[in-house]
């Protein structure tokens, strides 16, 4: 969200919107694919933390993960969708 502000507030002072398009989407992108990637490790791998982790909160699940990820790409893709139609 904080990466999306300050693209959004530099877009509007320099006057281009096309970095709306290219940080936020290339954000969003990898983002994305660090979802798709951790998903499809919890399927293979199962939703375990790795071998190493010992502590509780290292455990925290792929699937989780994953989620997190895709929470972080939603905002950005949201502001390249806009910036698509207008």
């Amino acid at each position: 969200m904080l990466l999306l502000l300050v693209v959004l507030i530099t877009s509007y002072f320099i006057g281009e919107w096309k970095y709306v398009y290219y940080i936020c989407g290339g954000f969003a992108f990898i983002n994305l694919v660090l979802a798709l990637a951790y998903f499809l490790d919890s399927l293979i791998l199962g939703n375990k933390g790795t071998m190493s982790s010992h502590r509780k909160k290292r455990k925290i699940g792929r699937v989780e993960e994953s989620k997190r990820f895709i929470s972080i790409a939603i905002p950005n893709v949201l502001a390249v969708l806009v910036y698509l139609v207008v």
